[in-house]
């Protein structure tokens, strides 16, 4: 089908050359599976996304959340596109004209796309932490588990990378969120 096909292309279905057998790859799990499946391959999986109050003596642990709660897939991808949403429905768009046409996407609209896109792509998704991204009135924090794969002091600098979840990144670029 044009489903399997789609999938292949992107490296979420693969078959395997010594036995022969085909079915989805773990990034194809993780990024289009269902929860209840997710789990039994990753049983410490798990997303949270939190809005936070200001006062941090505040009673009110959270203002919003999402997680796999069984209303909606669990997978990453669903996880992108409520996420993303919920982080910069808040941010300030100047108006700006380029080539005739009003661009919406700020720097800070675009950092936090980055952020929340490395979160997942670099999570091991095996640890015992969960992936936590929390948005606050002072700024925004993003958690994955897993060592660095860098040394701090390269990672400080920039510009050099070790993705962890390689075939997860290139299903993002696919998309342009890479």
């Amino acid at each position: 089908t044009d489903d399997d096909e789609f999938l292949r292309l992107i490296g979420g279905w693969r078959e395997d050359r010594a036995s022969g057998e085909t079915g989805l790859t773990a990034a194809g799990l993780l990024m289009f599976g269902q929860w209840t499946s997710i789990v039994e391959a990753f049983p410490l999986y798990f997303l949270d996304y939190q809005e936070r109050p200001a006062d941090l003596q505040s009673q009110t642990r959270w203002l919003d959340r999402i997680v796999p709660d069984g209303a909606w897939s669990g997978n990453l991808y669903d996880f992108f596109r409520r996420v993303i949403r919920k982080l910069t429905e808040d941010l300030k768009v100047p108006f700006v004209l380029q080539g005739g046409e009003r661009v919406d996407d700020t720097p800070a609209h675009q950092a936090l796309r980055e952020a929340l896109v490395n979160t997942l792509i670099h999570a091991d998704y095996t640890g015992r932490a969960s992936v936590l991204v929390v948005k606050q009135p002072s700024g925004f924090e993003f958690r994955n588990p897993g060592m660095m794969r860098v040394p701090v002091a390269q990672a400080l600098a920039g510009g050099a990378s070790d993705c962890r979840n390689r075939t997860l990144h290139q299903m993002f670029l696919f998309i342009n969120l890479g």
